[in-house]
């Protein structure tokens, strides 16, 4: 059973690229069905053999409450039979208000959701995560394992595909990161096929000054597995990754201003969602620039890596219409 439609759509945003002075291609991974779609998908299709070769019968995965990793992992389980839990580095809602947006469509697929406290960390979640009875495979926040994400170099290779057929030599592939499976997979895609730079725009720094180093470890984990079983895989240092940190805002979760212009400005110009938590920065970065990005008005392609879902939370519904 395929999880997303392969190869996704890279589209031409022609309006919203008259809009900022320059041209952007986007990168559609947010199409798809309600529960897959989004950038997530793509690690989570790389699991599967090895989750079902091990036997799990439930997946564990680490994420806030509105989480598109979690999202998609429920609907991943519900379609194969498996149970879910979501381990939340949070509080559970007040006054026990009903689920909304990817939470609700969480609990429609079965999802079970276990709340740590606010000021839980995120690699204390992790831990927390591995201590989850049963016969369980435990995946990272974001779904962000070594092995999930290859599926990120296929995707870069599916892109390259796609631009060579266009003729379209973009000056940079830009998109949003957290938990780092999209960029140290982009990244080791680059490294093996060439192409054009890749601009990670880290959205929440969710390990504080140890996100940096994370990411580049999970690309060099990831690059050990691809290459299995050669002794030498490709070693990458923080200084192999373009990651900027200039929109991360107040953190994790808090919008910015920046961000939540450039969604209302492509949704107005092109009819495409972003969300204001993880693609909407990156977004925002695109429109307002970063150092990261190059300046010579190439081509820009903008990997859209879903999270239309979360916009139906009640948070984010006035801050989007500037309520």
């Amino acid at each position: 059973m395929a999880l997303f439609p392969a190869p996704t759509p890279l589209e031409p945003a022609p309006r919203f690229s008259a809009a900022i002075g320059r041209e952007v291609w986007i990168k559609r991974d947010d199409v798809g069905s309600v529960g897959y779609a989004g950038n997530k998908i793509r690690k989570l299709s790389r699991l599967v053999s090895e989750i079902e070769e091990r036997g799990a019968d439930t997946l564990v995965i680490v994420g806030a409450r509105q989480s598109n990793a979690a999202r998609a992992t429920a609907a991943l389980c519900a379609a194969r039979g498996w149970s879910c839990v979501v381990v939340v580095p949070d509080d559970p809602p007040a006054g026990g208000a009903l689920p909304e947006a990817n939470a609700l469509l969480g609990e429609l697929f079965g999802a079970r959701y276990e709340y740590l406290g606010a000021g839980t960390g995120w690699a204390e979640a992790e831990a927390a995560s591995r201590d989850v009875a049963g016969n369980a495979y435990v995946l990272p926040a974001g779904a962000s394992s070594p092995l999930g994400a290859l599926g990120f170099v296929d995707a870069h290779r599916e892109l390259l595909d796609q631009l060579d057929v266009l003729g379209l030599e973009p000056a940079a592939i830009v998109h949003a990161s957290t938990s780092g499976g999209t960029s140290a997979g982009l990244h080791l895609g680059r490294a093996r096929h060439g192409g054009p730079p890749v601009v990670s725009i880290d959205v929440g720094r969710l390990y504080g000054e140890d996100t940096l180093p994370r990411l580049a470890a999970l690309a060099t984990d990831a690059s050990e597995v691809l290459d299995a079983p050669s002794p030498s895989p490709r070693a990458f240092a923080a200084d192999d990754l373009a990651v900027s940190f200039a929109h991360v805002g107040e953190g994790y979760g808090a919008y910015t201003n920046a961000g939540l212009a450039a969604i209302r400005l492509l949704a107005r110009t092109e009819g495409i969602v972003c969300d204001p938590v993880y693609s909407g920065k990156a977004l925002g970065a695109l429109v307002t620039g970063d150092p990261l990005l190059p300046a010579d008005g190439g081509p820009l392609v903008f990997w859209h890596t879903g999270g239309a879902q979360s916009v139906f939370a009640a948070r984010p519904t006035g801050a989007l219409l500037g309520a």
